[in-house]
Parts: structure tokens; sequence; C-alpha cells
């Protein structure tokens, strides 16, 4: 089967950004845990191409470069170690270390042109494999094959596309010919059989892209008119030469797919979580350097323990209601309560619905905690999108005439964390309306194209599992595996209906494999405030 390395589309990209890193040499050193997490120390060197006004060469152009590769790498938690330099040459050179939660979602563009997904099996089996993007499948499906034309119109098409490869040869040469792009990957296992990988003595896996080798390659394959007869439609300017097993040959070595397959797998081959941890406050300050400010990152997870803060964001104050009126003040009863932010000892998965005061006392001694279990409840927790902290509301019941202030609130946050994640064969005989799977109650409810034939495909998957409990959702088809865009959900209690969507249709013979979140362990956190006047300050 054909499938198709990752390229950038060059040419385009040069007509519609303002800046991006031009040619460039790349060098990348990986190592991975059993899970897919890992770090990668990335080199660089690259030619900036600025259209924005900055001076050619000059200090403000090269943070403005590094800048770019910060805030555009996808799938990275923190960047440490970071380095960069204006060589002689006018090119910038660029190190660091970038920590990944998941290799199949890492992307830094414009200075990579081989990506890789990582996927693992119940047997303690891996298997590391260049990545086809969701784009070149699109492309690839909707181009026209010569090979379904014959005699004087075949003939007229080839001579058409190879006529049209000649006259974009001089752009792809500047360009792509000075691109390399080199990779190594330290495993959490034992390389097995592998295809286009070169193995090292200590076992490390390593693979090179060289972009004069892929101009000759394409200068042998342009020529045979069997190649493009079965790949035309493909030699356009915002497109990607094919990886078929003629061109895997040609710049590998050996037919494709280009992968690898790990035994043995074993413990993490180093603390993810505490390496990421000690990495924040180095990206945090790598940011203000280069005048960006400080983005989101994924915390580490909470592992129990005290609040690390708590602070009061408003109060509301309900003295009573005229009965005769429908509408009530602030449509609450009578009553006060707190709004509070709560930092969390880490990042969770999700708080509880067991969380809720304990006590509250107002400054005269009086008892303002709600009678019912029901009323002591707190609802409505709202996460911030990092989840290291919540916002919530504490009522409680109306204060005297005389009170000026709590003397004590104390309550209690219950959260979930999930230490790991597995992936779940959902166990479908066939992707088809109505299907049932094996696992976790899988029922599939419709499937199909959304309006018309030519728009993405759709899927309502029924499943006994929570929205905070699933990670992501995989289409594998054969050895493709595509991670599902997630449309929203419906449902309550344990069962929901998800919405999921593919650029390249369900196939009836495809699986699904969803990545739920495992290990997952429930904490509690207590809090306590003392001494708070009515307005909410401290006293």
């Amino acid at each position: 089967m054909t499938t198709r390395i990752r390229f950038l589309p060059l040419f385009l990209a040069l007509a519609t950004l303002g800046f991006l890193t031009g040619c460039f040499e790349t060098k990348q050193e990986f190592t991975l845990n059993p899970d897919g997490s890992g770090k990668v120390v990335h080199e660089s060197k690259f030619s900036a191409m600025d259209l924005s006004g900055n001076k050619q060469g000059s200090e403000k152009q090269m943070k403005a470069a590094v800048a770019e590769i910060i805030s555009k790498s996808k799938g990275v938690d923190a960047w440490r170690d970071v380095s960069y330099e204006m060589l002689d040459d006018g090119k910038i050179s660029f190190k660091g270390t970038a920590y990944f939660r998941s290799l199949s979602a890492l992307d830094i563009p414009n200075q990579t042109m081989l990506e890789f997904d990582w996927t693992t099996s119940a047997d303690e089996t891996g298997v590391l494999a260049l990545r086809a993007k969701d784009s070149d499948k699109k492309q690839a499906k909707a181009s026209t094959p010569a090979e379904n034309l014959t005699g004087e119109a075949l003939t007229q098409k080839l001579r058409q596309d190879q006529a049209q490869y000649q006259q974009m040869k001089p752009m792809m040469a500047m360009i792509m010919g000075a691109m390399k792009h080199e990779v190594v990957f330290h495993l959490p296992g034992r390389a097995g059989k592998s295809s286009g990988f070169q193995k090292s003595a200590t076992g490390a896996l390593s693979l090179r892209f060289d972009g004069n080798k892929m101009l000759e390659a394409m200068d042998k394959l342009i020529s045979d008119d069997t190649w493009m007869a079965r790949n035309s439609g493909v030699m356009k300017p915002d497109s990607a030469p094919p990886m078929d097993e003629q061109m895997s040959q040609l710049l590998f070595g050996e037919k494709g797919p280009i992968q690898a397959t790990v035994t043995k797998l074993g413990g993490p081959s180093f603390d993810y979580e505490a390496e990421v941890a000690a990495a924040r406050e180095d990206f945090a300050t790598l940011q203000q350097q280069l005048g960006r400010s400080p983005v989101a990152v994924t915390a580490a997870a909470a592992k129990g323990g005290k609040l690390k803060s708590l602070k009061v964001l408003g109060v509301q104050l309900v003295r009573g209601f005229d009965e005769e009126m429908d509408n009530r003040p602030f449509n609450a009863e009578p009553g006060f309560t707190l709004s509070l932010l709560a930092e969390l000892p880490g990042s969770v998965l999700a708080m509880t619905d067991e969380c809720g005061l304990d006590t509250a006392i107002a400054d005269d001694g009086t008892d303002l905690l709600p009678e019912s279990d029901w009323d002591r409840r707190i609802a409505f927790l709202n996460l911030t999108p990092e989840k290291t902290r919540v916002m919530f509301e504490a009522k409680m019941g109306l204060p005297g005439p005389k009170v000026k202030g709590l003397r004590e609130v104390t309550g209690h946050l219950q959260y979930r964390v999930a230490s790991g994640s597995k992936e779940v064969n959902l166990g479908f005989k066939g992707l088809t309306a109505g299907a049932t799977g094996q696992e976790l109650g899988a029922q599939i409810d419709a499937i199909g194209a959304d309006s018309g034939n030519d728009g993405p495909q759709q899927l309502e998957l029924r499943l006994n599992l929570k929205p905070d409990e699933l990670k992501a959702l995989y289409l594998v088809v054969g050895k493709q595996r595509t991670e599902l865009k997630n449309h929203g959900y419906s449902g309550n209690d344990e069962e929901y209906t998800y919405t999921y969507e593919s650029e390249s249709g369900f196939p009836a013979k495809g699986r699904l494999v969803a990545e739920v979140f495992a290990e997952v362990q429930v904490f509690s956190a207590p809090f306590k405030l003392e001494n708070i006047s009515l307005l909410g300050e401290q006293r």
C-alpha cells in the first residue's frame, strides 16, 4: 500500500506565512518510555525567512525565529536547556530538549521532515513507525491515477506531469536540496524486526533523510512511466512524493513501510513527571526572554496532599425576597455564598461529586452550615484548562443581623488522578451502524457522511465511559493508525454518546481503539478559611 511521508507543503507555505524557517539541517535524539512519552534533544541549523521587516541577521530576527519554534511546536509539555546563536553564514543554530507526553502527537513544524507514531500491544511489544499524514492521504484520495487511462490519453497525461515536474525542479532543488534530517531513537525495550532503520551496537535505531537524495530518487522515478501512471496527480507544488516501495528503496535502502518492532518493554527509561516538573521553570524563563507570554503547560499529576492556595474571588449575600414577586435577588435563596479559587496539589483528571462543606461558623458563634447533606455539597466546580486550579461556590445559611464575618469555614475537595493510560480495542467485527463491540459497552449508533458525499464522515459512538476517562479514539486500518477528531458528547451517569470525525471515512474492516486513563486514584484535599469578613477580606 502506498503511504506518504510527512513533507511540508513548501511552496504554499512560502506564499502564505509571514515568517518561517527555511532550509534546515536537523538532528534529533529521542529517549522513549513504553507509554509513548519521552524527550528529544533537538538541534537544527536553519536559514530564517522573514517577511515581517526584521533586519536580516539581527538579534530580533533570531529571537523571533526561536520563538516560532517554541510557540508552533505541538505536543510539547516543556522545553529546557535551550540555546541559540547566529552563525557566521547568517544561519541560526538552535538546540533544546523538548518533553512530550505522546510521540504520536509531537510536531515541530518547519524543522523536521520525519515524524513518527508509537503504538503498543498487550504482549509488551511496541511499534515505531514513520507517520503518514491525514492531509497526504486526503490528497492521494482526491488525485486521479493515470493508470486508469489508456493509449494516447495516457501518454499525454504522463508527458504533461513529467513536464510539470521539470518546471518545479529548480524551486524544489533550491529549497529541498539543502534539507537534512537525522533521528536516533533510544528505545524502552529490545529492537526487533525493522525496515528502513539502522541499528547501532547499543540497540539504538536511526533514520536519515537527505533532500538531495530525494531529488535524485525523483529524477529516476519521474522517467518511469509505470511509476508515473500509478502516482499521477501527486506531482504538485503543495503535495508530497509518494513513499511507496520504490521511493522507500531509493531513500532508505529498503522497501516500506518504515517501521521497527520493539520487544520486552520494561519500565520507564526515565521519570517523565519529575523531569518535566524540573523543566517548567526553565521553560517559563525562556518564554519571557523571547518576549512571549508563558503558555499553559501540563503540570505534574497530583498525588494527594494539601491545597497550594485558596482565595476568595467574590461574595453574594441574599437577605430575603418579596413573596408577591416572581423574581428573587440573584435568582437565589436567602443565604451567604463564597466564590473560591483553589490551587490543587497538581494536575487532576476530574473533580468528583463528593466535594462539600464541613463547617461554617459566623463570628458570633452561630452555625451557618446547611442542614441537609444535599445543600452541603459543592456543585458546579470549574477546572482551569491545565486542571491545576478549580473555582467553586460554598453556600451557607443567612448570617444574623449582627454578624460581620465568618470565624471558620472548612470543607473538602475530592478529585481523581490517572497515573497512566491504556489502549482498549473496542472489538467491533465491522464498522457499521448498529454494530456492537465487545468492550466498554461500545455500540455504533450512526456512521456516514455529515453532509453531501465529499465531506468527512462522522461516527456516533456509545460507550460506558465518562468523558474525563476517555483520552483519545483511534481508527486503525491495517497498519495505519489515525487519531479521530472529537466533536462533543451527550449522556449522563455511565453511558455517553460521542461524535467523532474522519477525513478518510470509516472502512467496514477498520478497528476502533480507545485510549482510556488507567490506574485512577481518588484523593481528598481539605480546605479552611478563618476570620473572613462578609466582603470576603481577611481580617
